[in-house]
Formats: structure tokens, sequence, C-alpha cells
């Protein structure tokens, strides 16, 4: 690798990253069961199999079996087997015999509380000022629990130190996105993912290849909804430079050693600016692709 570019900092965090410099983002026993007595051994009133009764059998008197026939003295003796058969089960250890299932619950997602109005204007006000290209998304509550609530679509993001004639950063494939999780976009973009790939790759960035942002679906193998459903996540694929260069996820996470650097900067610096951020160390639904969302406070996989 070149020698490595100086040291910034981060306009909006002021911290600094080793080697790229990049946005101040850092690499961010159960005890033995008790043996069981055997049934046989239960009814005759001993913990110890093989053990003399403790009640010897005797000659039944018989008086008391001179009806034992009748549906009467039936219905009695059924009864009372089927007693002593449910009193021997509830003593059998827990996981012998039969187990039920529980019944599964399916779990309800959680409500993504709705930004105001007021944050909303803040919002736009904010990319506004930041020289962001974007469209304002009437709100929008759909079935299943998804929804738009004061979502913008991107276009372009500005560049303010970019080479002359590259002064704006395309954005493709992008759908509505919450106005935050827009504004912490353009962030990363901005002094995150174009600062490292002129200081790292030698190229200016001119485009970041989305994989979508909204879709109501929930998480994958899960009864939860995935944050898509809400367009508050954003999926990214790959990046492209100046010289026609294209650094994608699935081929550069393990690529050559500049790109996996440049891939793992941006990944370090967007866990500095957004709650979620999960890549192919994470799953494999995730090999082709960088996810981030404003759910949960730093995680980071």
């Amino acid at each position: 690798m070149t020698n490595a570019a100086p040291p910034f900092s981060n306009p909006a965090t002021g911290s600094m990253l080793p080697g790229a410099q990049v946005d101040g983002a850092g690499v961010v026993p159960a005890s033995p069961g008790t043996a069981t007595p055997d049934l046989a051994t239960l009814l005759a009133g001993s913990g110890r199999p093989h053990s003399r009764p403790r009640y010897p059998l005797r000659r039944a008197d018989p008086r008391f079996c001179a009806n034992s026939s009748s549906p009467e003295m039936q219905r009695m003796a059924l009864v009372a087997a089927l007693s002593v058969l449910i009193a021997g089960c509830s003593m059998l250890p827990e996981g012998r015999g039969v187990s039920r299932a529980p019944t599964p619950q399916i779990a309800r997602p959680a409500a993504l509380p709705a930004p105001s109005v007021a944050d909303t204007r803040q919002c736009i006000s904010a990319l506004t000022q930041a020289q962001v290209r974007f469209t304002p998304v009437p709100d929008q509550v759909f079935g299943a629990g998804c929804s738009q609530l004061g979502s913008v679509r991107l276009s372009t993001i500005a560049l303010t130190d970019a080479p002359r004639g590259l002064n704006e950063l395309a954005i493709s494939n992008i759908g509505p996105v919450r106005c935050e999780l827009a504004q912490r976009f353009a962030g990363w973009a901005q002094f995150g993912i174009a600062r490292a790939a002129e200081q790292m790759l030698g190229s200016p960035l001119v485009k970041i290849e989305t994989m979508g942002s909204y879709s109501c679906r929930n998480i994958a193998g899960s009864v939860k909804l995935s944050q898509h459903a809400h367009a508050n996540a954003i999926d990214i694929a790959a990046f492209v430079l100046a010289d026609g260069r294209r650094i994608s996820v699935k081929q550069g996470w393990a690529g050559s050693n500049q790109e996996r650097a440049f891939l793992r900067t941006i990944y370090a610096s967007a866990c500095k600016r957004f709650g979620t951020v999960l890549g192919p160390d994470y799953n494999a639904a995730h090999q082709d692709h960088l996810h981030v969302d404003m759910s949960g406070q730093g995680y980071c996989r």
C-alpha cells in the first residue's frame, strides 16, 4: 500500500481514525437426576425395586367380591385404576414420558414511534443546508404494520471537497427512507465513504449502489417486522469510482487487500453513525451488502 494519507477530522464527530483517518470511525451443568422406580414398585408402596411389599396381599373377603362383575363395580375399578396411573405419571421427573410443547406465541412487532412534524421539518431543513437533493414522500400507513412516515427519497449528495467537476454523488435504487436515516446516510457518504475512497483507493467516489430501502417484510426467519418495513433501513451493495472501478461488498469483502481495507474502514465508520450495522460477517443473508438502520444502540456485526 502507498504511504498513508494525512489524518483529518470529521466535521460531525471531530474524532480521528487510525490508518485511513476517515470520519472519526474506529473499528468499532444440571445436577444428575434421581432414578425413578418402576410403576409396580410404586403401587407396592416401596421406593426400592424388588423389595418386599409393605402391605402383603391377603385373600379378599368373598362378601366384597360377590358383585364384582356388576357394571357399577367395574366403573369403580376403572376409576381407581386411572387414578393410580395418573398419580404414578405425576411422580416422573421432568423430561420423562410425553411432554407437551408450549403453544408458540407469535410476537407482535413493537410499534416504531412516528417522527413528529417538527422533527421532520427540522431534518428536511438540515438536508437542504447539506446540499442533498431529495423529494419528500407523503406519509403512508400500510397493512401488517408497515409504514412510510416522515420520509424522503434521496437523489444526490453534495461532495464539498471533491475534485472540480465531481461535486455530486449519485445514489441508485433507493426508495423512501426516514428523514433522520437520510441525514445520517448523507453524512456517512460525505465524510466517511467519499473520503475513504479518495485516500485509500486513489479515485473520487461517484455513485453508491443500494439494494433498496423500504420493503414491507419480516426479518428473515423471524415473525418480527424488519426496519425496512418502516423505511428505516438501507442496504448498500457497491461503490463506483471516477476511474470506473466498482467495489462490491460481495466481491470486495474477501477481495484484494486494498478493497478489504476500504470496506472495513467504511463499515467501522457506519458503526459510529447508525444504530445497527450488519455485514458479510453477520450471516449468509448479508454476504452481498451492508445493512444500516436507526434501530438499536451501536449494534455492529
